[in-house]
């Protein structure tokens, strides 16, 4: 039976830079991301989950991870109704209604995955796929230099779905002709679906982005978001971030469940 959250408790003697902590457990939401967060029997597992679990610690706070999909994650948010969700890009917007963290969680490659046998190829310039029907997930972000080109309506054919595995699917039944997503997280659903022999990526990465965890601004955690950036600033300078990056291995490619 799969567990739908999972539970950190620490104890508060772990050192603390700056000696604050919220009495309560803290709700974390997220979002099933594999390879980078995965929601698993045993609870969230993944290198995401991995940097955001070793800085509560440091900081001696208590959290509580919960998958949710990724547009009633955002919303509980706003809400209040969880205190903090991970990862999620920057953008304007979005910065009017969460607060960021100023540290970075994570950094990714954005490409554009296509069929081997597809005429279209990804060239670096837009113009090479303005026709092409191109699968997106509902509210995500892939960058400034994307996003802004699909406001200005540079792609006539935006197909979005609402999970990056339902993209591939269509991708890989023919019924989009590309499909845009972080290079090792369409690998690993491709993987999944085992599609790797029938689709490749097409030229250069669109974007290199990075993504945040986020707190709910009905709360007042100014403090507690600067408190995580200094936990994430000390796991840089003592070498356990890259510890944790240069130890972590791929896990077994499987198809997730959608979170209810």
């Amino acid at each position: 039976m799969r567990h739908p959250c999972l539970i950190l408790a620490f104890p508060l003697l772990i050192s603390c830079p700056t000696g604050m902590v919220v009495d309560s457990l803290l709700r974390l939401a997220t979002l099933e991301y594999p390879p980078y967060i995965i929601n698993t029997a045993q609870g969230a597992q993944g290198l995401t989950v991995d940097i955001v679990s070793t800085a509560f610690s440091r900081m001696g706070q208590a959290i509580k991870i919960e998958f949710y999909p990724i547009t009633r994650g955002q919303a509980m948010l706003q809400k209040g109704m969880v205190d903090g969700f991970f990862s999620i890009k920057k953008t304007p917007e979005r910065e009017k209604n969460m607060l960021f963290s100023q540290k970075a969680l994570m950094k990714q490659d954005f490409v554009f995955f296509v069929r081997k046998d597809s005429h279209w190829h990804f060239n670096g310039d837009f113009d090479s796929l303005s026709g092409a029907s191109i699968g997106v997930v509902n509210t995500t972000s892939y960058g400034n230099h994307f996003d802004s080109a699909a406001q200005a309506g540079w792609f006539s054919r935006l197909d979005p779905a609402t999970s990056h595995i339902m993209n591939f699917r269509k991708l890989l039944a023919g019924r989009v002709d590309a499909v845009i997503c972080s290079r090792l997280v369409g690998l690993y659903y491709l993987k999944a679906l085992k599609g790797l022999s029938e689709v490749e990526v097409s030229g250069p990465p669109v974007e290199t982005t990075v993504s945040y965890l986020v707190f709910t601004p009905q709360k007042g955690y100014m403090a507690l978001s600067r408190q995580f950036d200094q936990a994430l600033e000390s796991m840089e300078q003592d070498g356990t971030l890259n510890h944790l990056i240069g130890a972590y291995k791929l896990p077994q490619a499987r198809i997730p469940s959608e979170p209810k």
